[in-house]
């Protein structure tokens, strides 16, 4: 697939049930675009996601946390695909030559909400996002990685975009 974005936000979109009640007037779906997904490399350029490269960020040490109510909250539910709230592709996955990860943000509270991505023990980073939501839907608009902006509802890149590690 030549644009792993479009992949990703097509997983996060929930679909509610329809109701067997005739007089319900509630839509029958809930469209939930709360995730964005970058590549992390090197300055040299090696895929940092790529389990088989030195020196990768591995998904068993990942964590994301959500600052809601001033309390960092760890993001862990064992009855999800994603446990931890994120997913590193593969090439495999996606036609690509380069491995990716999607997270879901913190949405709690649809402006400035912070998520943090614990890649390991020393090293953790941070995801500002902006969402808009309404009877149907909570759609991401902006997101800022350690204040850099990597994603833009009016502007769609050609490729998902890359994060460069230390």
């Amino acid at each position: 697939m030549k644009n792993p974005i479009i992949l990703f936000l097509l997983g996060v979109i929930m679909i509610s049930c329809n109701s067997d009640d005739e007089n319900n007037h509630s839509p029958s779906y809930y469209n939930l675009e709360t995730g964005v997904e970058f590549k992390v490399s090197s300055p040299t350029g090696v895929d940092l996601l790529n389990p088989n490269n030195a020196n990768a960020y591995l998904a068993e040490n990942i964590k994301i946390y959500y600052l809601r109510n001033s309390e960092i909250e760890e993001i862990y539910n064992p009855n999800m695909t994603s446990p931890r709230n994120f997913s590193i592709i593969s090439p495999e996955d996606t036609g690509e030559d380069f491995y990716f990860i999607g997270v879901g943000l913190n949405s709690y509270g649809l402006e400035n909400t912070i998520t943090y991505i614990e890649w390991n023990d020393t090293d953790t980073d941070t995801i500002r996002a902006n969402f808009i939501s309404g009877d149907n839907y909570t759609v991401i608009t902006k997101a800022w990685y350690n204040e850099e902006l990597i994603f833009d509802k009016d502007i769609i890149p050609e490729t998902v975009p890359e994060i460069i590690k230390d």
